[in-house]
């Protein structure tokens, strides 16, 4: 491999460096003025977020629960504390069979009263819904059994129960519940299971063998319970079995899994041009006792900048954007799809979202970092370089006071919360596209919001009895509160009259990213897992979907703010100077590994079937995990089992395993009537990684038979 020489590392660097003169010396600009940047941070509290956030741990937020409807009497009093407008709840029926957009709706769960007791050779409390809900798994049925316990391993396989009778026993499994509740409870007659089920991974799971992990069961199947237990308490019990001791349990449930309702809280802070948009903030309301970082941080958060967006706009401090704010709490995904399913008109108002899923972790105890999560390359959009600056300037500000003191723009809390909060660094980035949140909505293609997803990863604690306010930083809490703050108000105020001022900042932003996608191409170049020829047309075509993407994210803006698109063309131009340069680098790259026949395309374009264009249906919605009840319900667990992507059958190049999801949800996103299949397999193996031809196609052709697209 050829290094760069000289001239042409000063070319590069050049070209990038003169767009990005003038921006480094004072951080909030170009889009906030320093008087409005500084009304905002010394506006915004870490104090408020985290009393609220105190409130909200105290409560069982399973969605279509009574108290997940507390928590949402909760936020929607703090909203009208706040004097935001239009503030009010609004309910929507959930029964298992009705759906929102693509969404199936799940069913609601009432508790009145659940324990589970160890009686021999031990007499102990294993667990009480009454001090510790989080030990019944969600969509337990009542139960009333004096049962041995059997353990079953994972539970999760037929092989499992071989020699094994769990008829009118409760079995002890380490696997996903709702496969154990199947095939455990309605197949074998099991009564119900106790689990130590592993979930969330992190390089510190297990190493405290005492957290209880949150669990759910399957809401449509009609009989089991589950009670959580810790990896102790569960080899313990293992431990007791192994010796040829028997163990006797008595488990106790109330509950009923019923129709319902889901509750979404939704309130404004009005703009002046009601034909321009709004921005929405975003969070999920619901998650276990105490969830507190996962996912009361995000709810308490936008609050926040709901109160400090309110009060500086109502006191005439900051001009009243055209753009009306909107925020939105109610259950993950369930809530986003019932709210845009009724609300078709708001939908279609929506121009930029800021979603906040898990903001408020301590990194040195959640062992976490805020991510500035990218949209989808489906959506390319502007709004991710706007939360970046704000969090670089944040971020620079932290840095700086943990060294000296001084600094204002660390945001960290006033000395008299201190108690509350740290005066650690932000520790913060920016990341490429993750799922697994209500953004996945917003960014997907019959959508098409661009979401500012803010989330923390990983998080040890996610989904456990440890989420607690303990591992909350009061300060961080303010950080990301001002970020959301600045984020959401440079959406609503952004208007054509500063493209040319803008456009510099963002171009600067799209060389150097193009910059650092020749570095992965040369990474693919080099990939001896690769043929030659394909090693060069991966580098190739990761080049253009990203000179592609770039080239979008700069138009997205000229379109946001309806500018005059020539205004972005020169510097258009300029990113396609850039990727010639480098595609010249990368040819001379594959000429020096003896690739002569680099430019020859790999034969799947010549298959009938790459030629093909997918066309969407008009139901919106994502294919996601929280989705994929759409394609078990039109195709059957059989025919969803022989996808390649999601599991079935096996390939050689397509190295994602768990990542099979994210390329369902951008292979769906980039599906718009006009790229063919061949098409579609390079702008996601540019994305995630190469991925064969014949996976990207029979996905699109199960997305056939249900209905979903149609291929021409």
């Amino acid at each position: 491999m050829r290094s760069l020489s000289t001239p042409q590392r000063l070319r590069l660097f050049v070209v990038s460096s003169v767009v990005l003169h003038g921006y480094l010396l004072c951080a909030q600009q170009p889009f906030l003025t320093e008087t409005q940047w500084t009304q905002i941070r010394d506006e915004t509290s870490g104090l408020a977020p985290y009393e609220n956030l105190r409130s909200l741990t105290r409560l069982h937020r399973v969605p279509a629960t009574p108290e997940f409807d507390q928590a949402a009497e909760l936020i929607l009093m703090r909203a009208r504390e706040y004097g935001l407008q239009d503030v009010h709840t609004e309910q929507f029926p959930i029964d298992g069979k009705i759906h929102y957009g693509l969404m199936r709706s799940h069913l609601a769960w009432h508790v009145e009263a659940a324990s589970l007791w160890e009686l021999a050779p031990e007499h102990t409390l294993l667990g009480d819904w009454s001090t510790e809900p989080i030990r019944l798994a969600d969509y337990s049925h009542s139960a009333d059994a004096d049962a041995p316990l059997v353990d079953v391993g994972q539970g999760t396989r037929e092989a499992d129960y071989d020699g094994k009778d769990v008829r009118g026993k409760i079995v002890l499994a380490d696997g996903a519940l709702a496969t154990v509740q199947r095939i455990a409870v309605m197949q074998h007659g099991a009564v119900g299971i106790v689990s130590d089920m592993p979930n969330q991974a992190t390089a510190w799971s297990g190493l405290d063998t005492s957290i209880v992990r949150w669990g759910h069961l399957d809401a449509l199947l009609p009989d089991g319970f589950a009670f959580m237990v810790s990896r102790a308490t569960a080899t313990a019990l293992r431990a007791q079995l192994t010796s040829g001791r028997p163990v006797m349990l008595s488990a106790h449930v109330k509950a009923e899994v019923t129709n319902g309702h889901w509750t979404v809280v939704t309130a404004t802070v009005p703009g002046t041009d009601p034909h321009a948009g709004e921005v929405v903030y975003s969070c999920h309301l619901d998650h276990q006792r105490p969830g507190a970082n996962d996912n009361a941080s995000g709810c308490v958060t936008i609050l926040e900048s709901a109160r400090v967006l309110n009060r500086l706009i109502g006191s005439g401090k900051l001009p009243r954007p055209a753009r009306t704010l909107r925020f939105i709490w109610g259950p993950e995904v369930e809530g986003t799809m019932a709210f845009l399913s009724e609300h078709p008109d708001i939908r279609h108002s929506l121009r930029a979202d800021v979603h906040m899923d898990m903001v408020g972790g301590d990194p040195y105890k959640n062992k976490s970092i805020l991510h500035v999560t990218e949209t989808p390359w489906s959506l390319p959009s502007f709004v991710t370089d706007v939360g970046e600056l704000f969090a670089e300037a944040i971020r620079a500000g932290a840095t700086a006071y943990a060294g000296d003191g001084t600094h204002a723009q660390a945001a960290v809390l006033e000395d008299r919360n201190g108690a509350l909060g740290t005066r650690n660094e932000f520790l913060a980035d920016r990341t490429p596209y993750a799922e697994g949140s209500d953004h996945d909505d917003y960014d997907s293609s019959s959508i098409a919001v661009p979401s500012l997803y803010l989330r923390d990863w990983p998080d040890i604690y996610i989904h456990t009895d440890h989420d607690t306010l303990e591992q909350i930083d009061a300060t961080k809490l303010r950080r990301v509160a001002l970020l959301g703050a600045a984020s959401g108000y440079t959406y609503a105020t952004i208007n054509a009259d500063e493209a040319s001022s803008l456009l510099p900042f963002f171009a600067a932003r799209a060389q150097r990213r193009l910059a650092e996608g020749f570095e992965r191409a040369q990474g693919l170049v080099q990939d001896n897992q690769l043929q030659p020829q394909e090693a060069w047309y991966e580098a190739r075509n990761l080049m253009t979907q990203m000179l592609r993407r770039e080239q979008a994210e700069l138009r997205s803006f000229t379109t946001y703010t309806q500018s005059d698109p020539e205004k972005a063309a020169v510097f258009e131009k300029a990113l396609v100077a850039q990727a010639a340069m480098l595609n010249e680098w990368l040819d001379q790259s594959a000429e020096t590994r003896g690739v002569h026949d680099f430019k020859t395309l790999p034969p799947w374009h010549a298959e009938p079937g790459a030629s093909r264009v997918p066309v969407r249906t008009a139901e919106f919605g994502p294919l996601t995990y929280q989705n994929d009840d759409v394609l078990l319900d039109r195709l059957g667990s059989e025919r969803v089992g022989k996808i390649k992507l999601l599991g079935g059958g096996s390939n050689r190049l397509l190295r994602a395993q768990d990542q099979g999801e994210l390329y369902a949800y951008e292979i769906v996103n980039f599906v718009d009537g006009k790229r063919s299949v061949g098409e579609i397999r390079d702008a996601v193996a540019a994305e995630f990684g190469p991925i064969p031809l014949d996976v990207v196609a029979d996905y699109l052709k199960a997305l056939e038979e249900a209905k979903i697209v149609a291929l021409h």
